[in-house]
């Protein structure tokens, strides 16, 4: 870039700084003063780079009388402008808000994301997406209501994303099922949670009790122990815990181990076994305490919150396949579809009535 031409930039972008300071120092302004103002922070938003307009961005966004247009102005530069306009603004147009958090880029759906009010069909939208950087943002914004729909989504996205279920797990003003979230919780969170889940099997009646895997899973595992073979192993996970080998892979690849405990644990397999696995999993000279502390784990942890708490890490379907499928779960639904029937039979009573 030509000297000249820098010096006129910085020159434009310290008048827009002035000029805006000056807006900034009253809170209500004349017809006549916003209709200036208006034509002259347009102009010099046009000129300016992105970067030197977002340095006002934020300011002009949180005074009531910034002009429509000056806004718009700002939302057509792009980049931090247009992200701190979409985060800050309080009159942007509803549609556009929307239409953006349903479709828009995804730096633009996280800046919506911050907002400090949104209403329940922007948050199930927003929670509704799968990146990262929305989720992050969505869930890390106090000042909005998350409902247990937007929960339940972000909780579910949780098991794939550490970083996300992280964000959530930090968060003390929310009733989260923090199960799926097991891989990225700390040592004290984790012993929460296999509490926790320990107490309601204990509680629960037996005739919930989740399916054990095929004893032939545990065999397998066995020999995958003496081969030392981890991508076999993994393969033999997914297929025990029913869950995609990716989410397999996470288990096994976790750092504190006791993921992989509880799995062992719900697929049966002894301890012989299990501190194989674990002593192989070691990459430098084994931990013994560390092995000693996940069979402790696996001797004091129920069978039955393991498969729990494994079937909500994995997202895993057997155990819904099984209780559907018990007569307990299908005499509600028979008596769900009658009344459904019910209904159904007086609405077409009254509308040859009402004929």
């Amino acid at each position: 870039m030509p000297h000249g031409e820098s010096e006129r930039r910085l020159a434009d972008a310290a008048l827009l700084r002035a000029t805006v300071d000056q807006f900034l120092m009253r809170p209500t302004h004349r017809p006549i003063d916003l209709d200036q103002f208006e034509k002259l922070a347009c102009g010099l938003v046009q000129l300016l780079d992105a970067e030197s307009v977002a340095d006002c961005a934020g300011d002009l966004c949180g005074h009531a009388e910034t002009p429509a247009a000056v806004i718009a102005a700002l939302l057509e530069k792009g980049g931090r402008s247009a992200r701190i306009v979409f985060e800050r603004a309080a009159a942007l147009h509803p549609g556009l808000v929307r239409v953006t958090a349903e479709h828009g880029p995804a730096e633009l759906a996280a800046a919506i994301a911050r907002r400090e009010t949104l209403d329940r069909k922007i948050v199930a939208a927003l929670a509704s997406r799968g990146e990262s950087e929305v989720l992050c943002a969505l869930a890390a914004n106090r000042r909005i209501h998350l409902d247990q729909a937007a929960r339940r989504a972000l909780v579910q996205m949780g098991r794939d994303d550490l970083k996300l279920a992280r964000v959530l797990l930090d968060r003390d003003d929310l009733s989260l099922d923090a199960e799926p979230l097991f891989l990225a919780a700390d040592t004290h969170e984790r012993r929460a949670i296999v509490r926790e889940a320990s107490a309601r099997a204990l509680a629960s009646v037996g005739s919930d009790a989740l399916a054990r895997a095929p004893a032939q899973i545990a065999g397998r595992i066995r020999e995958c122990a003496l081969a030392r073979d981890a991508e076999a192993l993994a393969a033999v996970l997914a297929e025990g815990l029913d869950c995609r080998k990716a989410r397999a892979r996470a288990i096994l690849a976790d750092p504190g181990g006791e993921a992989l405990a509880l799995a062992l644990l719900a697929l049966g397999v002894d301890e012989d076994a299990a501190i194989r696995i674990f002593l192989g999993a070691e990459r430098a000279a084994p931990d013994v305490a560390r092995v000693r502390a996940l069979v402790a784990l696996m001797r004091s942890t129920p069978a039955r919150a393991a498969q729990r708490l494994v079937a909500a890490m994995t997202g895993a379907i057997r155990p819904e396949k099984e209780r559907a499928a018990s007569p307990s779960a299908q005499r509600p639904q028979a008596a769900e579809i009658g009344l459904t029937q019910r209904r159904n039979g007086r609405r077409r009573l009254g509308s040859k009535v009402r004929l």
